[in-house]
């Protein structure tokens, strides 16, 4: 799990990266990439945010990331979904101005909760009735949309767990299949896209602020240093940070800290406490009392567990 600006792995010939996810109570923080990402849940439910706008996410849910999106996510409880990116090089293929688009982010058939019916439509006049009837065309167009994603992502999923000589061929085929219904129907109006999100500014501004912990996580990082980056009070600092990550920012570094200790501890044979130190920690205490409640053991329990692994 990376955060910040995220360099997605493309662990497909055709540089998609298709996974299935199923998490419990996990966050992942607030980050960008350039892919296009799309999940589909499975089960469960997920809080997601995209720059400023957060979602509650349940089965049978399609939801888009577009590219250079700030966002993150939180699973609750058993939350399964397959997890689809797509890199730029087949982003750039829609159109010319591809970095100008955005889809819907949030895709769920409505027609169970507004489909009209024959005889109630028969008791409508004039205006009215003409109203309700494109409010019909617009439901099922949309229903169309989520139909035609669904079933690209059941198709993607057999083709992946069947393999079959050539299979990355046709995980391409539905890939750009599904593009194209996002660049025909699901794409949001100029008037919407402005009106979605936060100004571009501060979008930058969360940005640039991340990247900073990034490249300084190991060091003493204040909310004064951040703050002054950006050249904003404190203050108004903590109101934008907090609306674009969903954590309060010293939650955000040592979460931040947490992830790159516990690679380290999985990948180096370095002591615990030189670990702390290298990765920007002062509190221990504090510290292994979190990394207990979030990976459920102590450091050394789950160094332990791996090395147990690597033997077998």
């Amino acid at each position: 799990m990376r955060a910040e600006y995220e360099n997605v792995l493309d662990d497909h010939l055709g540089k998609i990266h298709f996974t299935y996810v199923n998490t419990w109570d996990e966050l992942l923080p607030a980050h960008w990439h350039e892919h296009l990402e799309i999940i589909y849940v499975l089960g469960g439910e997920i809080t997601a945010s995209i720059n400023d706008v957060s979602y509650e996410l349940e089965k049978g849910d399609i939801f888009l990331v577009n590219s250079n999106d700030i966002h993150y996510t939180y699973t609750h409880e058993d939350a399964r979904y397959y997890l689809l990116q797509i890199p730029p090089v087949h982003l750039e293929r829609i159109s010319a101005k591809w970095k100008g688009l955005k889809f819907q982010e949030l895709i769920r058939s409505k027609s169970a909760d507004a489909c009209v019916q024959g005889e109630q439509l028969e008791n409508v006049q004039g205006k009215g009735l003409v109203e309700m009837r494109e409010n019909r065309k617009s439901t099922n167009r949309a229903d169309d949309l989520y139909d035609q994603l669904r079933d690209v992502f059941r198709k993607i999923a057999g083709f992946y767990e069947e393999k079959k000589e050539g299979y990355h061929l046709l995980v391409l085929s539905a890939v750009y299949r599904l593009l194209y219904f996002l660049y025909t129907e699901g794409i949001r109006s100029e008037e919407d896209t402005e009106n979605a999100h936060g100004t571009l500014r501060d979008l930058e501004r969360m940005k640039l602020c991340m990247e900073f912990v990034r490249e300084h996580y190991g060091e003493r990082i204040s909310l004064a240093d951040a703050a002054g980056l950006l050249a904003i009070t404190p203050e108004h600092f903590c109101r934008l940070f907090r609306k674009y990550t969903g954590q309060t920012f010293l939650a955000y570094v040592n979460q931040i800290r947490m992830e790159h200790f516990h690679t380290d501890l999985l990948e180096t044979d370095k002591n615990i406490t030189f670990l702390l130190d290298k990765n920007g920690i002062t509190n221990y205490k504090g510290f292994l009392r979190k990394f207990k409640e979030a990976y459920g053991e102590s450091p050394k329990e789950v160094r332990r567990k791996q090395l147990g692994k690597k033997q077998e």
